[in-house]
């Protein structure tokens, strides 16, 4: 048995994207792979159907697709190669046959589109960007165009800033652009706006007939607090006439919706527990347009189970009918469940995750995270329908989770525990507490290559889900608590690993985190010195300036302290692991990126020169072309590095 090399996610596929045609035939879904050579991901369109797989695509490019008709797909790219003009916004949509032959260019829109819907007609509605100062350049005029480039060549060394956010983690600066609906004209080959130009549209699905148009829209301005201000729209295709369906209000917070046959279900609910409130399902009916509770949820619709095996996303949710089925995070493990007459019920529950699924003619496809294996394609029973990464761990050793539950006082802290390769209950091995981000996502018995690296080079991993993680309902409120109760929950998960193990050496004892963990990585040194080293990765350091430059620093300070920079700045301050910086003992390693818009990287500058300032060792690795998403979606080369790193540091410091 050998150990699961540093580079082992490089030889994984990642799936993503399952969908089926229209009426079940086929189903497709996008399969991504490393190139080593060339430093990047290559994601290629694959068609599964009659228990088959069949790759599509070959230009590497193809990351998203939808079926035109049950026989073609549609997907948006570049495949000429050509390189855009400078101020060159247009997008391309190319089609292909699932009989053969090659992909050909379908539709080319002077603007950036991020969605398609095709009607009955052969028309189009939209989702595209809209561009202030030039809201015009969807009628693809020359003119429109020209003005628009000509402003951004007279600026290209200025940004100008006029809405908050002004960057987006993962983008770059935003320049106030917004998403607007469109329809397309496919005789006249033309677009012709159908929102509102103070409106930016964040959902869009045609009515089952097609004939209707449904979409939630906030205003462009004031962009700054979104709460309370969504709205959820009809549109009449044939008519034009528009009307509000549902508004976001004081005790009812709109988070979206599903088209059903009879009626529209409607996620929402009192945002009792801020941000992170999980809505519940209303009925909105067709005919009365009456909106009525139709089912208490009160939890995830999303898998919000943590990996680092993962790129692209896929469908959380789809009515069939009236029947609505979903995905849910409960515990540690994301299920598939329906909801169905006002009643939710299991579809497929197993220890692990559902990442996206499909449903056509009550065949159901689900891509998920089972068995300690990477992502795989599996049937609505749990069947494995795919072997893309059944050699990339073949003879090599996968710790186990083994569960650690952790009483505290009214409920119990969940965790696990990986052993090391060879694992003898004689000897002594170090160990490395890994903390999750969010705080609202959880860890759970899948497959993490990370955690599996540390093991098989003779690591003790262990994690859990302190108070603040998802799954577990008002649990996750943590609202005000930043570094107390969570930090607690997590130091008696520690306690508790080190006393059930007693082959764990407490004298080597190693720790870190992302983004929330990375908060957490920087309380902890302030508040103990009993880890060796810790590495703190894409961290918050001080909430004060949290607030002022990250693309969510001002709902979430807010939201998450229950306090601002005026209203109470002691209770902000006193949340922020920067305050106890002087306590600090501990060496101390910061991975941030220069392009991470959530947690900036000032925050690590911040707190890396307050541990140098009182004499604490500390080293920084900062990365160039990388944002947020370093550790599950960087660059190869990237994320090896920062594994390196992270090892290499713990190694140094190990006796």
């Amino acid at each position: 048995m050998k150990a699961i090399p540093v580079d082992a996610f490089c030889q994984f596929k990642f799936l993503s994207q399952i969908t089926y045609s229209p009426e079940g035939s086929s189903a497709c879904l996008v399969v991504t792979e490393i190139d080593r050579k060339k430093d990047e991901y290559r994601s290629y369109l694959t068609l599964y159907r009659d228990g088959k797989f069949q790759r599509l695509t070959s230009f590497g490019k193809e990351r998203s697709f939808q079926y035109l008709d049950e026989d073609t797909l549609l997907f948006p790219g570049n495949r000429e190669g050509e390189k855009p003009e400078e101020g060159d916004i247009s997008s391309r949509w190319y089609s292909i046959s699932l009989m053969g032959g090659e992909a050909r260019e379908a539709f080319r829109f002077p603007i950036p589109v991020s969605k398609v819907m095709p009607l009955a007609n052969g028309d189009l509605i939209l989702l595209g960007s809209t561009f202030p100062g030039h809201e015009d350049l969807y009628t693809g005029e020359p003119k429109q165009l020209e003005a628009y480039q000509k402003q951004r060549k007279e600026n290209k060394d200025y940004e100008i800033i006029e809405q908050v956010p002004w960057w987006w983690n993962g983008s770059t600066y935003t320049k106030g652009a917004y998403t607007s609906l469109y329809r397309y004209d496919r005789k006249k080959k033309s677009l012709t706006r159908l929102s509102a130009l103070n409106e930016s549209v964040t959902q869009a699905e045609l009515s089952p007939e097609k004939d209707k148009v449904y979409f939630t829209v906030y205003p462009v301005k004031p962009h700054l607090k979104r709460q309370g201000t969504a709205q959820l729209k009809c549109l009449d295709l044939g008519s034009g006439k528009e009307k509000i369906l549902c508004r976001s209000k004081k005790d009812f917070e709109l988070r979206g919706f599903a088209v059903g046959a009879s009626f529209l279900l409607v996620m929402g609910g009192e945002p009792v527990h801020g941000l992170n409130t999980d809505g519940d399902f209303y009925r909105l009916d067709y005919a009365t347009g009456k909106l009525s509770l139709y089912a208490k949820h009160g939890e995830s619709l999303h898998s919000s189970v943590g990996a680092d095996v993962r790129y692209g996303g896929g469908r959380s949710m789809k009515m069939a009918g009236d029947v609505c089925y979903f995905i849910s995070t409960r515990f540690d493990s994301a299920h598939l469940y329906k909801l169905e007459e006002g009643v939710i019920s299991p579809v497929f529950e197993k220890e692990g995750s559902v990442d996206s699924f499909d449903i056509c003619g009550g065949k159901i496809l689900m891509i998920g995270l089972y068995d300690m294996k990477p992502l795989e394609l599996y049937d609505g029973k749990g069947k494995q329908l795919s072997r893309f990464n059944e050699k990339a761990l073949r003879g090599q050793y996968v710790a186990r989770p083994e569960i650690l539950n952790v009483k505290r006082k009214g409920y119990e802290v969940h965790g696990f525990v990986l052993k090391p390769m060879d694992y003898d209950p004689e000897k002594k091995y170090p160990v490395i507490l890994d903390i999750h981000g969010g705080p609202k996502t959880v860890y759970g018995p899948v497959f993490y290559h990370e955690m599996q690296y540390w093991a098989g080079k003779g690591y003790f991993v262990i994690f859990c889900n302190p108070t603040g993680s998802d799954g577990r309902g008002e649990y996750m409120d943590i609202r005000g608590k930043y570094g107390t109760v969570d930090y607690e929950d997590i130091m008696a998960f520690t306690d508790a690993a080190l006393k059930a193990y007693p082959a764990m050496d407490k004298k080597n004892l190693f720790e870190t985190g992302g983004s929330y963990g990375g908060f957490m990585t920087n309380w902890i040194i302030g508040h103990t010195n009993r880890f060796k080293a810790v590495a703190s990765q894409r961290s918050i350091s001080n909430w004060f300036s949290m607030y002022g430059v990250s693309d969510i620093g001002v709902g979430f300070t807010e939201d998450q302290n229950l306090s601002s920079p005026w209203e109470d700045p002691e209770k902000l301050w006193f949340h922020s692991p920067m305050k106890y910086a002087d306590k600090a003992k501990t060496p101390t390693l910061f991975i941030h990126s220069f392009e991470d818009y959530r947690c900036p990287i000032d925050q690590g500058y911040q707190m890396f020169t307050s541990l140098i300032a009182h004499g604490v060792e500390a080293k920084m690795v900062c990365f160039r072309g990388e944002n947020h998403e370093l550790s599950r979606s960087g660059k190869p080369s990237h994320r090896l590095k920062r594994l390196n790193e992270i090892t290499e540091w713990f190694e140094k410091h190990r006796d």
